[in-house]
């Protein structure tokens, strides 16, 4: 006897068959200009086009997505809840094509792949002679892009698929599902003073609160992690944050500009303060303050064609720093 096997296969909607069958990646393209024109001759120019060329595109695209895209202003195109949809994904679908592009380029180069590696300021140097030793010894043919930045906007571009991983500060905005973000190293936070307050300041243990608020600060931009744990150092002990006369990442600037500032002072990670006062214009104070530093970690995003490289790198580093 034999049993009969029947499958019941469930219709498809209407949207997924109309983006399966219809949707190109000149679609996304176009969409992209308009968004970025809000006109659609100017976007028309763009792809030397014309006019009502791309008019009937736009609608046959709104005709696949089933629903307005953009609306007129005077101000011009403006996107409808649905296209601000549309168009996230329109810019990491182009910013996935460029990648695959320049990941073809590189093969035909005798490339054997790309990594584009983000890296905070502060990395340790530690951290990152580990990094290179693996991606130049271990993976020789692999072609490397670097793009130095604060943890945010780097954990921005691994979500616009900019970056493929990132040397940043472990964050808790890396606690969303699309990311993965593991643990590198610790970094003591160390007092940098200008060398003309040097003297004055050793003198002072343990170290006043409210006296330090009163000198001249050089802060990390805001909203960055080290920002937040100086500003937590003040709020704690019921002092008011000072207003910084400076706001930089880049060690040169704090180097040459606490020469100018009798009564300069910031907060750095260990190595930083050692480069930074390597000039003479600074000291840094060899205690390290007990305020803890947020951790060095490498995030990267979750699933992404790249996931398996940076996972090699992490252990790569691990291994590396702590044999």
């Amino acid at each position: 006897m034999h049993e009969t096997l029947y499958c019941v296969c469930m219709p498809r909607d209407k949207l997924t068959i109309r983006l399966e069958n219809r949707l190109k990646m000149r679609h996304y393209a176009l969409l992209l200009a308009i968004a970025r024109h809000r006109s659609i001759t100017r976007a028309a120019s763009e792809f030397s086009i014309s006019q009502p060329t791309l008019t009937r595109a736009l609608a046959d695209i709104e005709d696949i997505f089933m629903t307005p895209l953009f609306v007129r202003t005077r101000r011009g195109l403006e996107t409808t809840p649905a296209g601000d949809l549309v168009l996230a994904r329109a810019r990491l679908v182009a910013a996935d094509h460029r990648s695959l592009q320049q990941d073809l380029e590189g093969l035909v180069a005798g490339r054997q792949g790309r990594l584009r590696l983000g890296v905070i300021p502060y990395a340790p140097d530690h951290v990152l002679d580990a990094t290179w030793e693996h991606l130049f010894t271990q993976r020789q043919s692999l072609s490397v892009l670097t793009h130095e930045d604060t943890t945010l906007p780097l954990l921005e571009g691994i979500r616009r698929r900019e970056l493929d991983c990132a040397i940043c500060r472990f964050s808790q905005d890396s606690s969303a599902d699309d990311l993965e973000q593991e643990l590198l190293c610790q970094q003591q936070a160390h007092l940098v003073i200008s060398s003309h307050c040097a003297p004055a300041l050793r003198r002072i243990s343990p170290l006043d609160v409210t006296m330090l608020s009163e000198m001249d600060w050089i802060f990390p931009p805001s909203d960055t992690p080290i920002r937040r744990m100086i500003e937590a150092m003040f709020a704690s002990a019921g002092v008011r944050v000072p207003v910084p006369v400076l706001q930089t990442y880049a060690p040169r600037a704090i180097a040459t500009a606490l020469k100018r500032l009798p009564r300069g002072v910031t907060v750095l990670p260990q190595h930083t303060a050692q480069l930074v006062s390597a000039n003479n214009g600074a000291i840094a104070l060899p205690e390290a303050l007990p305020w803890n530093m947020p951790p060095v970690s490498l995030a990267w995003l979750r699933d992404s064609p790249s996931s398996e490289m940076a996972r090699e790198l992490c252990a790569a580093i691990r291994l590396a720093i702590c044999p």
